[in-house]
């Protein structure tokens, strides 16, 4: 009997801090999404910085944010030196100023950064290839605000004999200080956002709440 007082809540304990199921989500603002028009990936265009704001609705409860993925025009080999940031913003989708710096308050946060960035790409509006594997995962609580994507791009390459357009281009815009997107973010990056789901605060209470009252209810009965 004493096996079990310590196997049960034990046993708890270990499905309860089971990771959760990786998923993905399709983020593609109100509005669809622009064809093909280069910005911010792609050799002719896309040098500078970007941003991009998703909706908070897209996401049921906090979660971890692991990687960011888009579509690509081309079958080619692309490669890029690339910093991206994460951070939580009150401005709405629409809304990005051309001063990017006052699109948040809450400091960026580094998830990827990579001066030798290269990977063979599938053309296609829904093939998601062009993938970036976080370094740094991102909790993001969707209560606090939208979510902003922040880009440092530059020194771009396209495989041209494998590209049709010359640019590699990407589904869509991102807005930047030298005006692409301007009043049009609504249709900006359309954008596979993988995750793992994050437990709130509330859940992980009364899941230590439960345990303990069942390890008390165990020792009782081995009384």
């Amino acid at each position: 009997m004493r096996k079990l007082f310590f196997a049960i809540p034990l046993l708890v304990v270990a499905l309860a801090f089971t990771p959760a199921f990786a998923d993905t989500i399709i983020a593609s603002n109100p509005g669809g999404h622009a064809a093909f028009n280069v910005i911010p990936f792609g050799s002719l265009f896309g040098d500078g910085r970007f941003q991009e704001v998703y909706s908070s609705s897209l996401f049921s409860g906090p979660v971890e944010i692991t990687s960011l993925a888009f579509s690509p025009q081309d079958t080619t080999f692309y490669s890029a030196n690339v910093d991206l940031r994460l951070t939580t913003t009150t401005v709405a989708v629409g809304n990005l100023t051309t001063n990017l710096d006052n699109n948040f308050t809450i400091p960026l946060t580094d998830v990827y950064s990579n001066p030798n960035f290269g990977e063979n790409v599938t053309g296609g509006s829904e093939t998601f290839s062009l993938v970036f594997n976080l370094t740094t995962p991102f909790i993001y609580d969707p209560s606090q605000g939208n979510l902003l994507f922040d880009i440092l791009i530059n020194n771009q390459n396209i495989n041209e004999a494998f590209s049709r357009s010359g640019s590699g281009s990407i589904l869509s815009r991102a807005y930047n200080s030298a005006g692409f997107g301007d009043g049009a973010d609504g249709v900006g990056l359309r954008t596979e956002i993988g995750f793992t789901a994050v437990p709130e605060p509330g859940t992980l209470l009364m899941l230590g709440t439960g345990i303990a009252a069942l390890a008390g209810a165990v020792r009782r009965r081995l009384m």
